[in-house]
């Protein structure tokens, strides 16, 4: 049955900035109409109302819509909520689209990119503005009229009346999120709403530009990317700060709290004991205790189960981490540790290869876009760092050219702040590019002609490729003559069946994968072209325990999981709940600006920056130690396995709407330090 979807637009002539702008020229015709024309092209839309006060100078904005033929509902000054909701029962609406009037920019490919994700099954409000990937001034949000009826009815404090679905996104547990993002991300700080004077000058030139014919987001991005109109691109205002003051002034405002300690002594004294005969007290960086909060957050774990993990103490906690991500399915999932304990009876390090190489090596030929070979290590460093030597092997070339993260051998980690014991000469022949940007990639083929054997690159990290990005590096690599070699130990089986490669449809010559392979146990792959795969028989890339026939074992059940399980999809959804979710809460917190939760729904982290800018570490410490505290372990990450069900998403939901109000009281008062029960966190990577 088809839903009647309307469009309410909030416009008022008051204003504190630039009084009566909603009557103002543009480009010959009131900013209000402008408005209304661009929303009315949206496909999707049934009706457009224009919701505004009942005040006697907003009269005059009632009468110019109506002439131009659009309802008028006028409602409460005061309480935009009601008037909202008011319009909204009005004209019968199912589905209600909220636009502002001070948005003339706005685009109606981005309102139907909305409504059409608001429709999918589950959905109770969908946004382009959880997190900000768009510029401000093309915000839209559509809901279901029975959430918006809820907020009406359930919202007490004044921030909620004030505003039509803080309520709603106040509350990720009780109603289904879901935000639309922009794959353009190089005008998303962008400032294009009417506030003050200098909007208007600047967005009468933009309308002078295209008059009235119809234009879209591209075509806007594209004109403000010419040289003329750089002055625009540096238009960068604070966002929402109204949000922000209603928060701050809100008289119901519950006192924010920390909760009581956990007792983590057995953590604490431990951590003496293995730094004494440990370097670090841990195998890996990312697991130092410099990760966490001494004193606050667990740092040693005796067991898991499914999504759980139980530290020395005795206290249990939902994890988040998951092993830095290669725990895919859950802590000692049935299959896997059925098949390891099958395996462990018969034996797992063999004289002679065993058939489950040739098995596991059938099974990722069969998933893996570009793999028709495959070659076993234990970690994603043995696998990158195979990569490019078969790739200097096949080219004949000893330069490489990369980008992200690649694993702790010479060849990569001489390009980063952790270099020390990495020799000069080995330095020299790694050279980093930018991700989404072709032009750095070009100037290194430019620099070192005929000589870089291969691109190594994670397709994918919390920032998605911009449309073309990956072709474009596919294209240069074989212009070149370069291999291009994929980094998929993290994005392999998490972002589609077949990896990133799968996902985006760009297809390498050689992709690396480690992570979610075998559910935790050690075991890599480097798969591949055959022309290039078979130099293998002559590169030397050989393990005593390449073969180990334990990981093998595991690999083969978890891989059968991973398709009988429909895996994938739940890392997706699960994901973008949690995603969505924590960027709910901090926009409702008026936080937006200082922490995101970024990346594909199956990965995700958190960012967290200063009001003038740079890592805010103190406040995430505050994070992880007030989350440790309720039963989560994190630092700062969403890494989703098949164990993270309903009930555990909507308990780390449950904490992140306890934790966020007292993370706006520290930030609002710098008092984030204050807080912390030990020390603050610190980056893996110094700054240079």
């Amino acid at each position: 049955m088809d839903k009647n979807i309307v469009a309410v637009i909030q416009a008022r002539l008051g204003s504190s900035r630039l009084p009566g702008k909603m009557l103002m020229d543009l480009g010959g015709k009131p900013v209000i109409i402008r408005t209304i024309e661009r929303v009315r092209r949206a496909r999707l839309l049934d009706r457009v109302v224009l919701a505004t006060t009942e005040s006697e100078q907003d009269q005059r904005l009632a009468a110019a819509a109506r002439e131009y033929g659009v309802e008028v509902f006028t409602g409460s000054e005061e309480d935009v909520l009601d008037r909202f909701y008011q319009a909204a029962k009005a004209a019968s609406a199912q589905v209600c689209v909220r636009v502002t009037g001070d948005c003339p920019l706005i685009d109606p490919e981005v309102i139907d990119q909305v409504v059409s994700e608001c429709l999918r099954d589950g959905c109770d409000y969908a946004a382009n503005a959880l997190w900000y990937s768009w510029p401000d001034g093309l915000d839209v949000e559509a809901f279901s009229f029975e959430a918006l009826e809820t907020a009406w009815r359930e919202a007490r404090l004044k921030s909620d009346r004030e505003h039509v679905t803080l309520f709603i996104v106040r509350h990720p547990r009780r109603f289904r999120l879901r935000n639309v993002q922009s794959r353009e991300t190089r005008v998303r700080d962008l400032h294009l709403s009417l506030d003050d004077a200098e909007d208007l000058e600047a967005l009468r030139r933009i309308f002078e530009h295209f008059g009235d014919r119809p234009f879209s987001h591209s075509d806007l991005v594209a004109l403000l990317h010419e040289e003329r109109y750089a002055d625009l691109r540096a238009m960068n205002k604070p966002v929402n700060t109204g949000l922000v003051t209603s928060l701050t002034q809100d008289p119901d405002r519950p006192d924010p709290r920390k909760t009581p300690a956990r007792d983590v002594s057995k953590s604490l004294a431990f951590l003496s004991r293995a730094g004494a005969v440990v370097p670090g007290a841990t195998q890996t960086f990312s697991k130092k205790s410099s990760s966490f909060v001494p004193g606050a957050s667990p740092l040693f774990l005796e067991r898991g189960e499914g999504c759980r993990v139980w530290d020395i103490d005795g206290n249990e906690y939902i994890d988040l981490i998951m092993g830095l991500l290669p725990v895919i399915l859950g802590h000692a999932h049935p299959s896997t540790t059925r098949a390891l304990d099958e395996q462990a009876r018969k034996g797992f390090a063999f004289s002679l290869p065993t058939r489950l190489e040739a098995e596991v090596a059938e099974m990722l030929c069969a998933r893996i876009p570009c793999a028709e070979m495959a070659r076993f290590g234990k970690n994603g460093s043995d696998v990158t760092a195979g990569a490019v030597r078969v790739a200097r092997a096949f080219t004949g070339r000893e330069m490489v050219a990369c980008c992200g993260y690649h694993g702790w051998q010479d060849w990569y980690i001489g390009t980063t702040t952790r270099d020390a014991g990495v020799p000069a000469a080995v330095k020299q022949l790694t050279r980093t590019f930018r991700y989404n940007d072709l032009g750095s990639l070009q100037a290194l083929f430019d620099e070192h002609p005929a000589q870089i054997a291969c691109v190594i690159m994670e397709p994918v990290g919390v920032v998605e490729p911009l449309p073309g990005f990956l072709e474009g590096v596919r294209e240069l690599c074989s212009r070149n003559g370069a291999l291009l070699v994929f980094d998929e130990v993290i994005t392999g089986f998490r972002t589609a069946r077949g990896g990133a490669q799968e996902h985006y449809g760009v297809t390498p010559d050689v992709a690396c994968f480690g992570k979610g392979l075998a559910n935790g146990l050690p075991i890599s792959a480097v798969v591949g072209r055959r022309d290039v795969m078979k130099l293998f028989d002559e590169v030397f890339f050989s393990f005593t325990f390449g073969g180990e026939a334990l990981s093998l074992a595991v690999a083969k059940a978890t891989l059968e999981v991973l398709d009988s399980e429909h895996v994938v999809e739940h890392l997706w959804r699960q994901g973008a709940r949690l995603r969505d979710g924590y960027n709910a809460l901090a926009r409702s917190s008026g936080l937006a600006s200082v922490t995101q939760c970024i990346g594909l729904p199956p990965h995700t982290v958190m960012t967290w920056t200063r009001p003038g800018g740079g890592d805010w570490l103190e406040l995430k410490s505050l994070f992880i130690q007030e989350t440790a505290r309720r039963g989560l372990l994190t630092f700062g990450v969403h890494n989703i396995c098949l164990a993270h069900g309903d009930p555990e998403v909507d308990h780390v939901l449950e904490v992140y709407e306890e934790v966020f109000p007292l993370l706006q009281w520290a930030a609002e008062r710098g008092e984030a330090a204050s807080l912390l029960d030990g020390p603050s966190v610190l980056p893996v990577f110094r700054q240079p």
